[in-house]
């Protein structure tokens, strides 16, 4: 298949390395220049270690001719990103759109009436070490369904993404996967940005209360917007992702780090817009919501 990756953060450059190995691959990035690209798979990927790749870059002909496009561009990119690549798309292309949080479905789909739309969800990682090489740090659940119902027709893209990228797998209802994602998210991205440390710092007992109080809210919210949970439940999957990362460093952490502009609004943010349809009070994601955003205020400071 021809498939153009939009956004050459981390993740795009991930899977675009991995369907490579199947398939041709462009990316289409804010410059045009060929891209190169090394990833290292160690120590995840037995038997792989540092391999290179070699792209074309905002080819408006292989755009055209694409089978599948894949937006993986942060979610306040993705209106710019869309309507960058419009006049090139053409109708009935399946499009995926993949990223941290939630709140730009309603936009995709005024944006993209006429191809069939599908969100991803995944907890693979990967580092961008420098410009050109990314190191795969975690093997993760990627989950893939249907935003729209022309959308519904491309369940097999499941399997393709799972045979370059396991494991990989179809959701009847994607906002499920979404909002769980969506409470990982909340409890880890925006705390280990305030501290400036690696997710499995999170662990120590200094931030159960925090964490506890976190999930519990988020689970209030998720249960009236229709996936009725529970805060331990959430807090457990948490627990999972904090271990099974400890040594990463979230992408949020990384954003407040190298003062760029964070996902906070489609995480944390989501959250507080959907407790307040509900008239849900979520004091404690309000507070990191605050923090983050007063950070990021702070850029220009120092």
């Amino acid at each position: 298949m021809k498939f153009t990756i939009v956004g050459a953060g981390a993740i795009g450059r991930l899977w675009g390395c991995k369907l490579a190995e199947k398939h041709q691959v462009q990316f289409w990035t804010r410059d045009s220049t060929a891209t190169t690209l090394s990833v290292d798979f160690t120590p995840l990927d037995s038997g792989q270690e540092l391999k290179t790749y070699h792209f074309d870059t905002n080819n408006t002909v292989q755009l055209k001719a694409a089978n599948c496009v894949l937006i993986t561009v942060k979610a306040f990119q993705v209106q710019q990103a869309i309507t960058d690549i419009t006049p090139f798309l053409s109708p009935g292309i399946p499009v995926i759109i993949m990223h941290n949080g939630m709140g730009s479905q309603q936009l995709a789909l005024q944006l993209l009436p006429d191809n069939p739309l599908l969100y991803a969800t995944t907890a693979q990682g990967a580092f961008r070490a420098d410009n050109l090489l990314l190191n795969h740090t975690g093997l993760g659940q990627t989950w893939i369904g249907a935003l729209n119902p022309a959308g519904t027709a491309y369940k097999h893209l499941a399997t393709l993404l799972d045979q370059v990228l396991a494991p990989c797998q179809w959701h009847d209802d994607i906002n499920t996967p979404l909002w769980q994602k969506l409470a990982i998210n909340c409890a880890i991205n925006p705390l280990t940005a305030i501290h400036q440390c690696r997710n499995g710092a999170l662990a120590k007992p200094e931030f159960d209360s925090q964490l506890d109080q976190i999930c519990n809210e988020v689970a209030l919210v998720m249960t009236a917007e229709g996936y009725p949970t529970r805060g331990s439940n959430l807090r457990n999957l948490a627990n999972k992702v904090i271990r099974a990362t400890a040594e990463n460093f979230s992408s949020m952490n990384q954003d407040i780090c190298q003062q760029r502009t964070t996902e906070i609004d489609y995480i944390t943010g989501y959250l507080i817009a959907r407790a307040e349809a509900h008239q849900i009070q979520v004091p404690v994601n309000t507070r990191v919501w605050q923090q983050i955003k007063q950070l990021e205020q702070n850029y220009n400071d120092q």
